[in-house]
């Protein structure tokens, strides 16, 4: 029997690739090839699933396997996770036993969980995969690779499964960021952080798509160092980043999952930004990096509000038939699956593990400056807001976005309810703004339309005369935003 916590990273191989990753993981001497058939077991309405949890009875070769897998209390980032197994005797596959895992914290959970549910545990969706593994000697440890092939099937569904696992056998979290690395780097594999598990309750409800992921709150307390609270807020901004990453760029997410990773990597760069003066932690190429990604996947957004979105409301102005031009843009799913995001990602999931740094900085009055200093810069123009250029009132919608962002990163220190209600308060000068933007980028891509067809030049007119109606409605929710109390003050 076996509790613990499981370091491990999935990277996605190319169908293109597997032939020379299956020769890489073979190696001089060889793999283990082991064939695993599992059976993935919840209730009738998936409250394990909807809970964090994955609980399967795997047949491993010639025994039986049964592990619980369920997230960090923290909502874990892609990396850590917590894994309880039960070698079980039985000589045709057994059904789950809860009991197996009591007296452990996941145990605890299930129990809890199956207590509330309708309806006994029963499969949902099963796993056929072959496997190979070795271990290998890493930079800082011992990690062992493990090649799965094969599908994951619920009724007459299924997907392929083609994926290598690199998990710590023993020694520091480095070893598997490394080794990481390499594999990237030689095989052209990207960092996955969707499971098994997640695509087969996706199968098992019919969907084609996972569900978006939001950036969890983070769990910060008053005693924390300043590099610490950094560190933590960054492994909350990388589980929803890549969450979505990973569903987007495995075709099981589409054009919300790609705006949900646009915000984790903007409330990431947000605190970089704030906070990256306090510590001498943080890679300045990380924020230059994460902008121009943020960059790629955005061309892509501002071409999807456009036709989805004005295009119709063109249209019920009378605008003619506008014929937009084929897309030059980067294919966000090519973006999220290329090397550097890879590495990116690698580079904060190495840093978020690094042990932090002793600093003599208070964090509550930290973040409260810094609360203060946004709330000034962001509202300061309420009140001539519609005297503003172009570029100011985009600089107000920024500001806000970052104050709104810190606010909520930072809701531990100061109790969530009160931060709920501040945020509130800010929401509709938030929500005017960003119409604002989308009116803006909507008129500068028609702009570009016209030198293809001239007919665009009646959107162009259009959306200018509705942005200045729309820069008043920004008004009154800024002046109200400007009125909210804060509550770092107390």
């Amino acid at each position: 029997m076996a509790d613990n916590q499981e370091i491990e990273l999935k990277l996605r191989v190319p169908a293109d690739r597997l032939a020379s990753v299956q020769t890489a993981v073979e190696g001089r001497n060889g793999a283990t090839r082991t064939h695993l058939q599992a059976s993935y077991v919840d209730t009738a309405g998936l409250d394990l699933a909807a809970a964090g949890m994955g609980w399967r009875v795997r047949r491993e070769g010639r025994r039986w396997v049964q592990t619980l897998k369920a997230q960090l209390p923290d909502g874990g980032d892609g990396l850590a996770r917590v894994e309880h197994n039960v070698a079980v005797r039985s000589r045709t596959r057994p059904d789950a036993d809860p009991t197996l895992h009591d007296g452990t914290p996941a145990g605890e959970l299930l129990a809890r969980t199956l207590a509330r549910a309708e309806g006994p545990p029963q499969e949902q969706f099963h796993t056929d995969v072959w496997r190979r593994s070795r271990q290998l000697k890493a930079p800082g440890g011992v990690v062992e690779l493990a090649l799965d092939t094969g599908i994951i099937a619920s009724g007459d569904q299924s997907l392929p499964v083609c994926e290598l696992e690199i998990e710590l056998v023993r020694g520091k979290h480095h070893a598997v960021i490394q080794t990481g690395r390499q594999w990237v780097h030689r095989h052209g594999l990207w960092v996955d952080a969707t499971t098994k598990a997640q695509r087969g309750v996706m199968l098992s409800k019919g969907f084609t798509e996972l569900p978006t992921v939001k950036t969890p709150v983070p769990r910060l307390t008053p005693d924390m160092s300043i590099d610490g609270a950094i560190r933590e807020m960054t492994r909350a901004c990388l589980v929803g980043i890549m969450a979505n990453a990973g569903a987007a760029a495995a075709g099981l997410g589409g054009h919300e999952h790609v705006h949900q990773v646009r915000i984790g990597i903007r409330k990431l760069r947000t605190v970089l930004k704030v906070f990256g003066g306090y510590t001498t932690s943080i890679d300045p190429e990380w924020g230059e990096q994460l902008a121009l990604v943020f960059a790629k996947l955005g061309t892509s957004r501002d071409r999807d509000v456009v036709l989805h979105e004005w295009a119709a409301t063109l249209h019920e102005a009378g605008a003619p038939t506008i014929v937009p031009p084929p897309a030059s843009h980067d294919d966000p799913a090519a973006v999220l699956r290329g090397a550097d995001f890879s590495m990116l990602v690698l580079d904060l999931l190495d840093h978020v593990h690094s042990p932090a740094l002793d600093d003599d900085g208070d964090l509550t009055a930290t973040v409260a400056k810094e609360l203060r200093r946004l709330r000034r810069k962001s509202l300061r123009r309420a009140t001539d807001f519609t005297s503003l250029s172009v570029p100011q009132q985009h600089d107000v919608r920024k500001r806000v976005k970052q104050l709104r962002y810190i606010a909520d990163l930072t809701s531990g220190l100061f109790g969530e309810k009160k931060v709920r209600r501040y945020v509130q308060a800010i929401v509709p000068a938030q929500e005017a703004l960003g119409t604002l933007n989308d009116v803006g980028v909507a008129g500068d891509l028609y702009r570009t339309m016209t030198f293809s067809d001239p007919q665009a030049w009646f959107a162009v007119g259009w959306l200018s005369s509705r942005r200045v109606e729309i820069v008043q409605t920004c008004v009154r929710p800024l002046r109200d935003a400007a009125k909210a109390k804060p509550y770092w003050s107390h």
